[in-house]
């Protein structure tokens, strides 16, 4: 009956520790009441010995599972507890140890030197064997002090829970502490009196636990039922929170990395154009097909991250569900680590952006569509300049090839000279050259195009691309920044649209100004925080207060033939490079635009 009740309890909550890992004292107390199981083995084996040396034998191995019962023992009340001094545990472990493996060495075992004799007595009307004649082995009370030992760390235990001050607390101390103890005491005694006082009494090491395995259960069986009853109202809950989610358009999902699936509701398996299941749980290798690689490191980058700062994340990734149209789903969530400081759990909210997404590129080709008009503008309003930079180079090399037919029609003609000629036709070349590649790149670039930008190199480009327009203008156009300047990453076309804008908008700022007063300056420095600030200043009357919040609003100008986008697509553009554009009043009078851009990650 003994072996049975144990024999149950030890499966049942064997297998609530396969259900939940992290029950370790459900996994204690199942071997623990297997070790009572072994323990009725053992009593029955020596109830039946016929010989000293068959009881002597069954004596040896009592000591495996009295190691048992106690290592299970005290597991569970440290886990169980969750007090308890761990350096007892181990004094009782290696105390309990030595006796069983000294017990194999030394013959007949542990507890005896010699013994001589059986004594037969009558139990529940069976004849069954006692010890009779026998000499104690010496180191007998080695073996009985680790039992006190037990019975110390429960009572220490106990008194550790008390004091914590909690109703349940103190219930548990009383019920499973003072319950253990007595078992413990009730058959140690028993033991130490049969083994000391050689008292002709039946091999009884097991029933006394039974009370301690009843607490147990009792404690272990309030704490299950508990559990249910959370289990439901989080169900409960759970269904709740799906419907207040699914009317805000979102899915709820959590990703279990140690068993490699997802939980998701009804709203975020739709998502996935996934068939209805009552279970929610789905394989993540299924939703991984529907994701590109790009993307799936992308995810796993964010969520590494996420354990990395603790804080919450979220991804943008598409999906491709077979047979239907592609979706962006946005991904918000918090996730978990494990001991070895591994993504374990990942939680949190879904949503299906994809009507967002396609706004948001329509928005981003309306923008490059006003972005290429307004370059389109720019080199209408520096037609005539940019015909005089043409001009120049082509009429040279017009001159140097007249001048080179001159050369080659004398007789003997300089060759030296000739090829000073063809040098500098060749460099007036690539000067047009540079000038149409530069107007063939504002003209046709549409996308966004992200790269290494030399600061230095942006400027003097812009400079060189409006000289002419300035000196038409009777402007003196400046230019300086500091050394050394960190590079950008950005697209250099784009960016040199915008300080075209702004030299442009600085040069019509100053044009009522008499001649010696107009002046632009175009600058780049260092700024805060590995940035780079660039800056546009001139020489004329400012921004007035009253319209300098609208500038940048679209369709807003103060120009009399103005289209108000100039300023517009700019702030657009230097958005989209992650920085910001603002203006200023100049401590001269004038107006300062300045832009703000990041600097490329080393």
């Amino acid at each position: 009956m003994v072996a049975t009740s144990a024999l149950l309890l030890a499966l049942m909550y064997g297998l609530v520790w396969v259900m939940d890992r992290k029950s370790r004292a459900a996994l204690a107390f199942a071997f623990e009441a297997f070790a009572i199981v072994l323990s009725v083995v053992v009593e029955l084996g020596m109830m039946y010995s016929t010989t000293p040396e068959e009881w002597g034998e069954w004596v040896r191995w009592t000591q495996i599972p009295i190691f048992i019962r106690t290592a299970g023992l005290l597991a569970f009340i440290w886990y169980y507890f969750e007090t308890g001094r761990p350096w007892l545990i181990w004094t009782i472990i290696v105390s309990r140890l030595v006796v069983l493996v000294v017990g194999f060495v030394i013959d007949p075992n542990f507890n005896y030197s010699r013994i001589d004799s059986l004594e037969p007595i009558t139990f529940l009307g069976e004849t069954v064997s006692s010890v009779g004649s026998a000499e104690l082995n010496r180191f007998q009370w080695f073996a009985t002090a680790s039992t006190f030992l037990v019975l110390v760390f429960v009572v220490d235990a106990s008194i550790s829970l008390w004091r914590k001050g909690t109703s349940e607390a103190r219930r548990k101390a009383v019920v499973i502490g003072g319950a253990t103890f007595l078992s413990w005491a009730l058959g140690n005694t028993y033991t130490q009196l049969m083994i000391w006082t050689h008292l002709a009494v039946p091999v009884l090491l097991s029933p006394p636990y039974l009370l301690m395995l009843a607490a147990m259960t009792f404690e272990l069986s309030r704490d299950t039922l508990r559990a249910s009853r959370l289990a439901r109202e989080l169900k409960e809950s759970q269904t709740q929170l799906d419907v207040v989610a699914a009317s805000a358009g979102v899915g709820l999902w959590t990703w279990d990395a140690r068993s490699d699936r997802l939980w998701l509701t009804q709203r975020a398996r739709e998502m996935f154009d996934l068939a209805p299941d009552d279970h929610e749980i789905v394989d993540a290798d299924l939703l991984r097909a529907m994701i590109s690689p790009d993307d799936l490191a992308r995810i796993r980058k964010v969520w590494s991250h996420a354990v990395a700062t603790g804080a919450e994340e979220e991804v943008t990734f598409r999906i491709d569900p077979p047979g239907k149209e592609p979706r962006w789903i946005l991904a918000h969530g918090r996730a978990a680590a494990d001991a070895a400081g591994n993504v374990s759990v990942v939680q949190g909210v879904l949503r299906d952006v994809t009507e967002q997404w396609r706004a948001r590129q329509e928005n981003e080709e309306l923008r490059r569509e006003l972005a290429h008009a307004g370059r389109v503008s720019v080199l209408g309003t520096l037609s005539s300049s940019l015909a005089h930079e043409l001009s120049q180079p082509l009429g040279a090399i017009m001159l140097n090839a007249e001048a080179a037919e001159l050369l080659l029609a004398k007789p003997n003609p300089d060759l030296q000279e000739l090829r000073n000629i063809i040098t500098d036709i060749q460099r007036d070349d690539r000067r047009a050259a540079e000038v149409i590649d530069g107007l063939r790149r504002l003209l046709k670039r549409r996308e966004l195009e992200f790269s290494p930008v030399a600061i230095e190199a942006l400027v003097r480009d812009v400079v060189a691309l409006l000289k002419s327009d300035a000196i038409a203008r009777n402007v003196l156009l400046e230019f300086n920044f500091d050394p050394e300047l960190p590079v950008i990453r950005g697209d250099k076309v784009h960016l040199s649209q915008v300080l075209i804008n702004l030299v442009i908008n600085g040069m019509d700022a100053v044009s009522a100004l008499p001649a010696a007063q107009r002046r632009v300056t175009l600058s780049a420095r260092a700024g805060g925080n590995e940035s780079v600030e660039l800056s546009v200043e001139d020489s004329g009357p400012g921004i007035p207060n009253e319209v300098r919040g609208r500038i940048f609003e679209p369709f807003f100008t103060t120009k009399a033939q103005g289209m108000g986008m100039g300023l517009s697509v700019s702030q657009t553009i230097v958005s989209a490079h992650g920085g910001r554009i603002w203006a200023d009043q100049a401590a001269t009078g004038g107006a300062v635009f300045r832009v703000s851009l990041p600097a490329a990650a080393a």
